[in-house]
């Protein structure tokens, strides 16, 4: 219509088209990336690969962002490391790093030589030039034959018999926030957080005991389970003494699985 203030069929076009590509820039690059909060609850973990399945002996892109859990936007200036293990084996990873923008982790590429599940453990030891004790998240890339990109469900740890030591699954870098725990630079209830969400993500196994005698937290940490702790960091006892002082924090109520 002459004299009309609305814009031309050529205009519109234009303008719809500007708007779709908006659109596209504001939706994520990886909308499937699953989030997790770190063991000491500071801040949340995205992780995704691509390509989404994994291959074996391919190049996989691991792309990682870090989230603030109030605003939900990606945050700057993060001191982290990762390790990508299969068992005890540490197949790849970034040794420590600083990321400056608010970007994903665009150029780790690692690949999984074996039909197996792999743990990507993300470190963060420092936010906005300031450090932190370390905290970590933990996901799961699954190459046995089920989904390849998930994460265990709570409580889908299966361990040994009751009463037992046997079927021991910790993983080896527990050993350095055991340490740093019995020296004092992580507190009790961030390492009672830590062991909680290793053994409610399966990551670490530890065989329950059956005279429970649950008080929900009200016991202190008693002080011969950090010295086990420390014992153990520095490889002056095994694997089933420091378990001992885990089964008696899990059935005093201090950790709850």
């Amino acid at each position: 219509m002459k004299g009309s203030n609305f814009p031309s069929k050529s205009k519109l076009t234009i303008y719809l088209g500007l708007l779709a590509l908006v659109v596209v820039v504001m939706i994520p690059a990886h909308a499937d990336q699953v989030v997790q909060p770190t063991s000491g609850g500071t801040l949340d973990i995205g992780f995704s690969t691509n390509p989404a399945n994994p291959t074996l002996n391919s190049d996989t892109y691991l792309m990682i962002n870090f989230i603030d859990k109030s605003t939900h936007q990606l945050l700057k200036h993060i001191d982290y490391k990762v390790s990508v293990m299969e068992g005890d084996n540490q197949i790849c990873g970034t040794g420590a790093k600083h990321i400056g923008d608010p970007a994903a982790i665009t150029n780790f590429e690692c690949q999984f030589p074996d039909a197996a599940k792999y743990q990507v453990i993300v470190e963060v030891d420092g936010i906005l030039f300031n450090p932190i004790p370390p905290e970590t998240a933990t996901f799961t890339v699954d190459l046995s034959g089920s989904s390849s990109n998930s994460n265990p469900p709570p409580n889908s740890n299966t361990t040994s018999p009751q009463n037992s030591t046997q079927n021991i699954m910790i993983p080896s870098w527990v050993k350095k926030t055991a340490g740093w725990w019995a020296s004092g630079q992580v507190g009790d209830q961030d390492f009672v957080k830590g062991i909680q969400y290793l053994i409610q993500q399966g990551i670490m196994q530890i065989p329950t005991q059956s005279n429970s005698s649950a008080t929900n937290g009200a016991h202190q940490i008693p002080s011969w389970v950090k010295n086990t702790a420390k014992w153990w960091s520095d490889g002056q006892v095994g694997d089933q003494d420091f378990v001992k002082g885990i089964q008696w924090l899990v059935s005093n109520g201090i950790i709850i699985v």
